[in-house]
């Protein structure tokens, strides 16, 4: 009972407020504790990561994240002409599972993610050229998640034990040999998905 009015007074208060800066967070926080479970399911929190997905993340999927908003940034239409001629739209990034948990837990600490990203002249971005406080905001929020609380996992057809452990997040495409699980699985987070793909693969066609 006590959960269910706590429940109702939050969506009460959320219907209420006009602050522009109020978030909606009965949605956001059941997104982040089914990433966090789906996460866990497939196993990717119950182990140390390892030093290639440190790499994926540090060396690979922040330039990419980077280099997607630089490409947004520089095109009035949101879209790459030469990833536009596949038909995707850019709606956002959704890294690999192993990615997902290493960059959530580097905006944990969110000083130090700032920190590291200004740090990072690879990580810049066409806006910093100004250098005022304002383009230091702009910078910090092109590198957050967009979707957020949102990944990609493959599975080989014959390694149907992680579908079963991860039973929360939909399968919704197929690829070569194995299937995509994408969470949140909606139509958008799909398409980002793919923009992901289609990006690493044109900027790292030896890496998988």
């Amino acid at each position: 009972i006590r959960h269910k009015l706590f429940i109702q007074t939050m969506k009460e208060a959320t219907a209420k407020t006009t602050s522009p800066f109020s978030l909606d967070l009965l949605p956001l926080s059941k997104s982040h504790r089914e990433f966090l479970k789906t996460l866990h399911g497939l196993g990717i929190t119950q182990s140390v990561p390892s030093s290639k997905s440190v790499r994926r993340y540090l060396d690979l999927w922040l330039p990419l994240v980077a280099e997607y908003n630089n490409r947004c940034s520089s095109s009035l239409e949101m879209v790459d002409k030469e990833i536009g001629a596949s038909g995707v739209e850019l709606v956002g990034l959704v890294p690999p599972s192993d990615v997902a948990w290493l960059w959530h837990c580097h905006r944990l600490a969110p000083r130090r993610y700032v920190e590291y990203i200004h740090n990072q002249p690879r990580l810049a971005t066409k806006h910093e050229e100004s250098k005022t406080e304002e383009v230091s905001v702009t910078e910090t929020k092109t590198l957050e998640a967009d979707p957020p609380f949102a990944l990609q996992h493959y599975h080989r057809e014959d390694n149907n034990a992680e579908c079963d452990e991860a039973k929360s997040t939909e399968i919704v495409e197929e690829k070569g040999e194995g299937k995509v699980l994408i969470l949140p699985h909606t139509a958008s987070t799909a398409a980002a998905a793919t923009n992901a793909r289609v990006l690493w693969k044109k900027m790292y066609p030896t890496e998988s």
